[in-house]
């Protein structure tokens, strides 16, 4: 681990003074990623609380709410946070620009954290990390009795806390982001990179195709230089033998598929066996 990422803010030191078995949803979200422990989530694109908590109680650890891609509004994040937590889920919310106010809207909602896309410069990560810490750390702009502070921020700690327990992941989805991923990685705030590998695959000239070979094994090396660098690590994968190659390549956070994605499969999967008279 390099002296910057040692010197990273950390969630209370907890990592430090407990150990792994009894800490996981004590340190919730930020801590976990700091940890040698890894979790499994799923992309959430259908704003249903029933959908949450279906993934919880099948064991998820975290579940991505996808405001970029998905049908979800920062609107919906309540409930579907509260949906989360109450099975022990983490909650994070991918963001579908740079904007700062989407950031601190999120977090606003009770996310335990963001995925902020594309990041491909060490400036643009430095700025998106301020506007996910309130001042002194950062530019966020605060509004006391929003969810995420427990609607009573003007309490002692209240902000201090909210810094220290918002986890902020960048995207690694291009060949230049790659090339200078582990001094992003590095900067103090920044929690974990997640790799997204099918908009990779498009600019490495194989769109669509995130586990072509050329893919995976410029992944792969990635993979190896952030866990030297001390830095975790996060994955999107198609399928479960995807993740599980991921998860045997050190990723602390694999997110396996997409809510939509598991439904359509088993929809097809049960209409294949069905055979009725006369089809």
């Amino acid at each position: 681990m390099t002296e910057e990422s040692q010197r990273r803010d950390s969630p209370d030191e907890a990592a430090n003074s407990h150990g792994v078995e009894e800490t996981s949803s004590y340190l919730g979200l930020r801590g976990r990623l700091r940890l040698p422990t890894q979790m499994i989530g799923t992309f959430i694109m259908i704003p249903r609380v029933e959908i949450v908590e279906m993934a919880v109680i099948a064991g998820f650890d975290a579940v991505v709410f996808d405001l970029e891609h998905g049908a979800i509004t920062v609107e919906d994040l309540p409930p579907l946070c509260a949906a989360a937590a109450a099975g022990g889920g983490a909650t994070i919310a991918r963001i579908a620009s740079h904007r700062d106010i989407e950031i601190g809207r999120a977090l606003d909602m009770g996310v335990d954290g963001v995925i902020v896309p594309h990041v491909s410069s060490i400036s643009t990560a430095h700025a998106l990390v301020e506007a996910a810490r309130f001042p002194p750390s950062g530019k966020r702009s605060l509004n006391p009795y929003v969810r995420g502070l427990h609607f009573a921020g003007s309490e002692p700690n209240a902000l201090d806390n909210a810094n220290s327990n918002a986890a902020f992941i960048a995207m690694i989805e291009g060949s230049d982001a790659v090339e200078i991923a582990a001094e992003i990685g590095d900067i103090n705030g920044i929690d974990g990179l997640f790799i997204g590998p099918v908009d990779l695959a498009g600019e490495l000239g194989f769109p669509g195709q995130p586990e072509h070979p050329e893919v995976v094994a410029v992944i792969r090396k990635l993979i190896a230089r952030l866990c030297e660098r001390g830095v975790a690590t996060a994955i999107y994968a198609p399928n479960a033998s995807a993740a599980n190659r991921w998860f045997a390549e050190g990723v602390s956070l694999v997110v396996v598929s997409a809510d939509s994605a598991v439904v359509i499969d088993a929809f097809k999967s049960l209409r294949g066996m069905i055979n009725p008279l006369g089809s």
